[in-house]
């Protein structure tokens, strides 16, 4: 049934040289290995070394540095150890170690030949280990046995940069070749693992053979009746290479790790013998136009994948090949090119219900297909990876699967790598037809709120006759398989600049509430002990006596003061809205003076700057609010009550950087704008006095506007210009906490004219305004405006406040504030700390 000239692409093999031989022999034998190798042998006999390697008995120890090796090929029932500071170096044509029978060799050093040469040789029933580094040049082999029931291990490094070398070969049967350190041969044409047949071949390290530029690289050759367990990885790189390669027959591969083989036409594994067993627990993946699976001749070979074949299938068997697949058949590689029979088995297809089949589909109609020779047998899941592009409501891609026999079964499930397609399939008697049906991009079940709003402007906006930006917009968006993307196209994340510029301001207003407190629990000169923490009594005067005590000392008119603050705070998001979480950070400073109009009423001025950033990680999203800030505050006291209120403007510079993923190439859209903030805080309370204690029950109101300018995101994707990017509306939002809480204030002398300060707060906070949003539209796309709402500030949290404040005299104070915020789901941080000088 199959023609097809992918057949003839197959590589022409450039064995080594000791097992090459006519393609056209349907069983090639390592015979030109054993002539080679027994010719290298007699011409050019390895000399004892004479100070490198010392032989005591049957214990051979090799150290130092040495041009010459050991060994005649003849010895036997040696132990060898090449020492770990030890380096053997041979040119051309000449062997290292070279042993015949019963030998155990180790090389913990280093070992260098040239080229046509050998690093480790034996006969027959020998143990090589290299647990150091070999390397070797053209047509040169690092480990190599000549005969049968050999051991040889690699647990260090095998390196070559020359052509056709070879990690480890085999010439006869029943051996045994383990890998678990790194074999890198980067040469044109070069081998990690060549075998004879019968062998069993264990790779859990690193096997990689060829280089991006070169090609006809195999990680392993295997004949018949070998077994390959491979844990690791196998890569083959360059055009042509071969991760594995099967020839002859009864040959059994088991794959639990990675085989790569990425070149153009590469092949992570190909068959080409009879009754062969492949079984892939892990990951067989092809490169560009390239194959998991190929084989120009195979018959009765039963091919079981539980894992994922990633690349084309390529089998031609007349019938005779077998294919079941319990994992994930797929196409992941971006240049191979979508192809109605990309998946061809020579045989018969059955997928179980763990089983996956990917078909790449796109706009034009054109897809990829699976095509037998035999019986098709379906359950599992067919899954159609949609291609960018702009897709009419419904397309339908007749013969995705086909054979010249008979479909049996269903998929148990059809679905569609995009989140706005939904899939069907449709049965015949030798074939299966698909159908994507696409959703408006704003009716997706499960959306929330923001992205319904991002959606439904989306689909106001859709055709797919558009062209330009607009095109390329929907055509990264059509393929997107989740509707998190609407999160990332919504802007969302930008609106904690609002969170930040709020936090900011009312950083500035603590500062001017610190030293109204300050003032409110009295003056410095007045003694511990000595009453009322500078409240004006209202007791009556008993007496004239009473009535003629002297005035208590002066209060200072006049202070002036700094203060430096630090912040952060975080918010949770809503998940049924859509919103996500939000943290900034702050720091600032204020400065101000302010001046006893009367005993009872201070007034004063400040000026502060801040500078926050914020982030909004699940967005892709952070900030910078760059701040600053004019103020003034009153406080008049009524005897023991008190009401305190202060005015501020801020003005912020606004900086925001999103990074938008999964549309198409990543994007980076970046804005800068202005807002400004104007607020207020009124506060009521009055303080009882206990001694050395008072406690103030306290009232307050605070409230804020911040005007939001409009903007224009500039957005890049790589080097050109992106399609992504967003305009901003200018916009106003309102905070409007309340305040309800008790103050505590301690004094206490603390000796040489200093008095010590405690005092604990704790409120209650209601914010009336939480809401934050934004309202936008999508520059490449001439849509309607939506709104999204970022995180919001918390409704109800408790409010802590500890410090103290320290006179170091009547007329300097330090003080330092630490401000804790609580909320289900959110948490806020600020510290304070003051110098005060008075007159």
């Amino acid at each position: 049934m199959k023609s097809r000239s992918d057949a003839a692409r197959m590589k022409t093999e450039q064995l080594p040289a000791f097992i090459a031989k006519a393609r056209s022999e349907r069983a090639p034998t390592l015979a030109s290995l054993l002539l080679l190798s027994a010719a290298v042998t007699v011409a050019i006999p390895a000399r004892r070394a004479v100070a490198a390697c010392v032989q005591s008995g049957s214990t051979v120890t090799c150290d130092g540095a040495s041009s010459t090796g050991f060994g005649t090929g003849t010895e036997n029932s040696l132990a060898l150890t090449v020492q770990p500071t030890a380096s053997i170096t041979v040119g051309n044509g000449q062997t290292a170690i070279n042993l015949g029978s019963g030998n155990t060799a180790i090389n913990s050093g280093t070992i260098a030949v040239g080229d046509g040469s050998l690093g480790m040789q034996g006969l027959d029933s020998n143990n090589f280990t290299n647990t150091g580094t070999m390397t070797v040049g053209a047509g040169s082999t690092a480990i190599f046995a000549l005969g049968n029931n050999n051991a040889l291990s690699n647990t260090g490094m095998i390196n070559a940069t020359a052509q056709g070398a070879t990690g480890v070969g085999a010439a006869g049967s029943g051996n045994t070749i383990t890998n678990s350190g790194t074999i890198t041969l980067t040469g044109v044409g070069s081998y990690g693992i060549v075998t004879n047949g019968g062998d069993i071949i264990q790779n859990s390290g690193g096997i990689t053979v060829g280089s991006n530029t070169g090609f006809n690289a195999t990680g392993v050759a295997l004949q018949t009746d070998d077994t390959l367990i491979n844990k690791g990885t196998i890569t083959a790189l360059g055009k042509d290479g071969r991760g594995v390669i099967v020839w002859n027959v009864n040959t059994t591969v088991t794959n639990n790790g990675t085989i790569h083989a990425p070149g153009t036409n590469g092949a992570a594994v190909e068959i080409e013998g009879i009754n062969d067993i492949i079984t892939n627990n892990g990951t067989i993946r092809g490169g560009r136009n390239g194959y998991s699976l190929f084989s120009s001749a195979t018959a009765g070979t039963t091919i079981t994948n539980n894992g994922t074949l990633d690349g084309q299938l390529f089998l031609l068997g007349g019938g005779g090949v077998s294919l079941t697949n319990s994992g994930l058949i797929t196409i992941s590689d971006p240049g191979t090119p979508l192809i109605p029979a990309i998946f061809y088995v020579g045989g018969t297809f059955t997928q179980t219900a763990q089983g996956t089949l990917t078909l790449r589909v796109d706009n034009a109609g054109l897809r990829d297909g699976l095509l037998t020779d035999g019986q098709v047998k379906l359950d599992g899941t067919l899954r159609a990876v949609l291609q960018p592009g702009l897709y009419q409501s419904s397309t339908t891609y007749t013969d995705v699967v086909q054979t010249i026999t008979s479909v049996t079964g269903q998929f148990a499930s059809v679905t569609s790598s995009s989140v706005f397609f939904t899939a069907a399939a449709t049965y015949n008697a030798a074939s299966v037809d698909l159908t994507l049906t696409r959703l408006a991009f704003g009716a997706v079940a499960g959306e929330t709120a923001n992205q319904r709003a991002v959606g439904n402007a989306l689909e106001a906006g859709y055709s797919p006759a558009l062209t330009g930006a607009a095109a390329t917009l929907y055509s990264q968006l059509l393929p997107a398989g989740s509707v998190r993307v609407l999160d990332q196209l919504s802007g969302e994340g930008t609106g904690g600049a609002q969170n930040t510029a709020f936090a900011a301001g009312s950083l500035f207003g603590q500062t001017m509430d610190g030293q109204m407190d300050a003032w409110r629990t009295g003056h410095r000169g007045e003694a511990a002990g000595s009453g009322a923490l500078g409240y004006a009594t209202e007791r009556p005067v008993t007496s004239a006596f009473n009535a003629l005590k002297a005035p208590p000392l002066a209060q200072p008119q006049w202070n002036v003061w700094a203060s430096g603050f630090g912040a952060g705070q975080s918010l949770t998001g809503d998940a049924t809205a859509g919103i996500a979480g939000f943290r900034d950070r702050a720091a600032g400073g204020a400065a101000g003076v302010d001046h006893l109009l009367n005993p009872d009423l201070l007034v004063g001025i400040a000026v502060g700057g801040s500078s926050a950033t914020f982030n909004v990680d699940d967005r892709a999203t952070s900030g910078r609010v760059d701040g600053a800030h004019v103020g003034g505050y009153a406080m008049q006291k009524f005897g023991a009550t008190y009401v305190s209120a202060q005015l501020a403007y801020s003005h912020f510079n606004n900086a925001t950087t999103r990074t938008i993923t999964g549309i198409g190439a990543d994007e980076i859209a970046k804005g800068s704008f202005g807002s400004d903030q104007l607020g207020g805080r009124l506060e009521i309370g009055r303080t009882y006095d206990f001694s050395r204690v008072s406690v103030t029950p306290f009232a307050a109101v605070q409230a804020a506007r911040l005007w939001q300018a409009a903007y224009t995101e500039t957005s890049t994707a790589g080097t050109g210009t992106g399609v992504l990017g967003l305009s901003y509306a200018s916009h106003n939002v309102s905070s409007l906490p309340v305040f309800l809480g008790t103050k505590f204030d301690g004094r206490f002398n603390v000796g040489n004219g200093m008095v010590w300060m405690p005092f604990a707060n704790v409120a209650w906070v209601h914010e009336f305004s939480p809401t934050r949003d934004v309202t936008a539209s999508l520059i490449a796309v001439p849509t309607p405006a939506f709104t999204v709402e970022g995180a919001r500030a918390a409704s109800d949290a408790g409010r802590v406040e500890v410090g103290s404040r320290l006179a170091l005299s009547h007329w300097s104070e330090l003080s330092a504030r630490f401000t804790g915020e609580f909320a289900k789901g959110s948490q806020s941080y600020a510290g304070t700390g003051s110098l005060k000088v008075s007159w």
